[in-house]
């Protein structure tokens, strides 16, 4: 079973959507085990339902965990695309207020997970996606939470998937979560350029 911390900040590179689902369901089981509060976001109703069987397969009983707040589940229209644009301050003014109330609420942290598949339909504000990840890095970093993007290696183009990897602290592939070499600091990965080129050799050292 993979270890997950506090403070980190987590890039999913996965093959299939049954290996996403595995990856979120071991990692938001894991939070729900150590007394966080769990928010996951997925593309639409069904994928929370399936995302569910996933949990449940985990021994989790996702009817209690949703009635007590411990989960809460949202798809892309109510998180990252509310009136179907990305807002970076919005989404990182949202995230503050959840690590906030899940505190006050006596739960021991955060723990976030969200599909990055949104970014294929290209809605407005998506180019501050690169700026919004690395700035991620310094939020998770500060407090009692974590977060984790899931980034569909066949779908989503390879310069997206380069930049994912600066701009997060860890990574996972091949479901195995590892501390990612390629991470940069979040001053240098907000205002770099992409090399689509680099990726593929970059997963090779990774999977290496």
């Amino acid at each position: 079973m993979n270890e997950y911390r506090q403070g980190e900040h987590i890039c999913v590179l996965y093959n299939t959507p049954e290996e996403q689902r595995a990856v979120a369901a071991e990692y938001l089981a894991d939070g729900l085990a150590r007394g966080e509060r769990c928010f996951y976001v997925a593309d639409s109703p069904e994928a929370l339902n399936r995302f569910n069987d996933a949990l449940r397969q985990k021994g989790v009983d996702v009817t209690q965990a949703l009635r007590s707040n411990a989960l809460i589940e949202a798809t892309h229209a109510d998180a990252h695309l509310v009136e179907g644009e990305f807002d970076c301050e919005r989404m990182l003014a949202l995230l503050n207020w959840g690590v906030e109330s899940a505190l006050n609420d006596g739960f021991t942290g955060l723990r976030t997970c969200g599909d990055m598949s949104w970014l294929l339909l290209e809605p407005p504000g998506a180019g501050r996606v690169v700026e919004y990840e690395a700035l991620l890095n310094r939020f998770f970093s500060g407090i009692r939470g974590s977060g984790m993007c899931q980034y569909d290696r066949h779908r989503i183009p390879p310069g997206l998937l380069d930049h994912a990897l600066a701009t997060h602290s860890t990574v996972v592939v091949d479901a195995m979560h590892r501390s990612n070499p390629f991470f940069e600091a979040p001053a240098v990965a907000a205002v770099r350029t992409a090399d689509p080129d680099d990726f593929d050799w970059k997963l090779r050292a990774l999977r290496e």
